[in-house]
């Protein structure tokens, strides 16, 4: 049986196109974690106003062209109100309830996790990365507060 011959990586030649469906699977995980964001919002909510940023950054691949471009500023305001929801970290609101050992429980309603956040690179690919807060996310995103 004859060996076959491995490129620097270890890889062989069969398994060198192999990168599409992990390209598809970041794809379809930053789609989702979209959509969940969408519901995780809070609705008729009492919280402050939202900061307004504007976008620096192409980070939005357009669907008729296909080209990396920034997003819009109905874009950015619907990412920063959908990022600003997973990232708070605020107790406000939280219920405490007793547990059956003697301590104390509370529904976190989905706060005080990480993000996971997708760009669109111009050569086609996505970066991602977790984020915990607002700031974080504007840093990686490229938006900048405007002045209110």
């Amino acid at each position: 049986m004859k060996a076959r011959p491995e490129n620097r990586f270890g890889k062989t030649k069969k398994t060198r196109g192999k990168r599409a469906p992990v390209k598809l699977l970041i794809a379809l995980v930053i789609l989702g974690i979209a959509i969940v964001a969408v519901f995780a919002l809070p609705r008729n909510s009492s919280q402050a106003k939202p900061k307004k940023f504007r976008a620096t950054r192409e980070i939005v691949v357009d669907q008729a062209t296909g080209r990396v471009r920034k997003p819009t500023s109905e874009e950015t305001e619907l990412m920063v109100a959908q990022i600003s929801s997973l990232t708070n970290r605020s107790t406000e609101g939280l219920s405490v309830q007793p547990a059956a050992n003697g301590g104390e429980m509370m529904d976190l309603e989905g706060r005080f996790g990480g993000v996971v956040l997708g760009r669109a690179k111009a050569d086609g690919s996505t970066e991602v990365k977790c984020v915990f807060t607002m700031e974080e996310a504007a840093e990686f995103l490229g938006l900048e507060e405007e002045a209110q």
